[in-house]
Parts: C-alpha cells; structure tokens; sequence
C-alpha cells in the first residue's frame, strides 16, 4: 500500500525552495519517511509547480509531518510561494506497472530460451558477467542465440523484482533443462525505453553441476553451524 500527498503551488523562487528540501533531507538523515519526492513543472505556466511525495502510508506521512525540522522550514517555504498551496492527499485504489508486466514476460522467455521480439527494442543489448567469461550481444535474436547455446530451458526458483526509475532490478536462480543440469543464481539490472527492454546486464555469482553445488551447500551450512 502506498500514500501520496500532492502540493500545487505557484512560485518564482523553485531553485530557493529546492535547496530548502536539500537542506531537509540532510537534516532528517534516518529519520524520515518519505519515500521518494519528485517536483513538476507545468508547461504552460513555468510558475506553476506541482511535487509529489510518496509514503508507505498516511501515518508514515504524518510521522515525517511531525519532524521539527519539517515544521522550522514550513515557514521559509510559505515565504517563497505565491498565494496558498494546495495540498490533495491520495490513498492506493488500484495499480498498475508495465515494468512487472515486462519482468514476467523476461522471465517466460529466459524459461524458453527464446526472446519475443515485441518485448525488446530492436538493438537490445545483452551484457553478461560470468565467472567464465564477458559476454555483449546485441538484438533479440542474438540474445536468443545465448540463450538457446546455454540450454534449452530453464526452471526458474526465484525471480524476485524491484522496480527501478530506469527499468527494472531483479535476484534470480534457475535449473537448466535437459542434461547436464546446472543451479545458476545472480542479479540482473533491466533498462526499459518507450516501453520496451532495451539493456540487460546480467551478473552470475556460479553455475553448478549437481557435485558443485552439493559441496558448496555443505560448506555453507557448516559455516552456518560453527
């Protein structure tokens, strides 16, 4: 669930203002509970501004509320609007992020070994850091290409997504199909442009056989247990 709070108002000082949140978010280092702040600016009328501050919730909103600090610079805020500002508190209803619908289908095609080609830009750049080698491939069928020379498919066991402001961060580890079979794990940090996957790094931390991977569970558990 999520809370945000909308200010609209007019002024011609927005860089004196900005610094006065630079200097907020400094002074409540660690304290605070807002989220993310972003500010707009009208395209008709440059003095109309409009800032957007995400919360967990609207009692997390009114925890930041009740800083001292938010209350000593309300003052100095007030001195550089013009009239009064508008403020419009919003509750979550429903929602909706093409970034989790192209995690999804990402993930139905690393399963497959085949990308769908409306899913990623033409020129798609594929980089992979692997502890056998760099790899940098570009364009869907190209990624197909290293997807399908590495195995035929794939079972995935955790896919875990973090939306990003560029794209999409996600924590995998998957089981090839087909013989020989191998545990993979590691990150990948997804772009998307206009809509579609445009980039792709991807990091792996190991790929192991049934041996390899036996033994480095057992040494983690001892560790675990000393």
């Amino acid at each position: 669930m999520s809370f945000i709070q909308i200010e609209d108002l007019h002024t011609d000082h927005i860089a004196e203002i900005s610094e006065l949140g630079d200097q907020w978010r400094r002074d409540t280092a660690g304290r605070r509970t807002l989220l993310s702040d972003r500010v707009y600016v009208d395209r008709n009328d440059p003095t109309h501004y409009v800032a957007v501050n995400e919360f967990t919730s609207y009692e997390s909103a009114m925890v930041n509320s009740a800083l001292p600090e938010t209350d000593a610079i309300a003052a100095r805020f007030a001195a550089l609007v013009t009239g009064d500002v508008t403020y419009i508190d919003l509750d979550l209803v429903t929602a909706h992020d093409a970034r989790s619908e192209l995690a999804d289908a990402f993930r139905h095609d690393v399963e497959q070994s085949a990308l769908t080609s409306s899913t990623y830009t033409d020129d798609v750049l594929f980089e992979g850091m692997f502890p056998q080698a760099l790899v940098r491939v570009t364009g869907p069928d190209a990624v197909t290409a290293l997807l399908a020379e590495d195995a035929a498919g794939r079972t995935v066991e955790t896919w875990d997504v973090q939306p990003t402001p560029t794209g999409f961060a996600l924590e995998y580890a998957w089981r090839t199909t087909g013989a020989p079979s191998y545990l993979s794990v590691g990150t990948a940090l997804v772009t998307v442009t206009d809509g579609r996957i445009s980039r792709i790094l991807c990091t792996c931390a190991g790929s192991w056989d049934e041996a390899a991977e036996a033994a480095i569970t057992g040494a983690i558990t001892a560790g675990s247990a000393s």
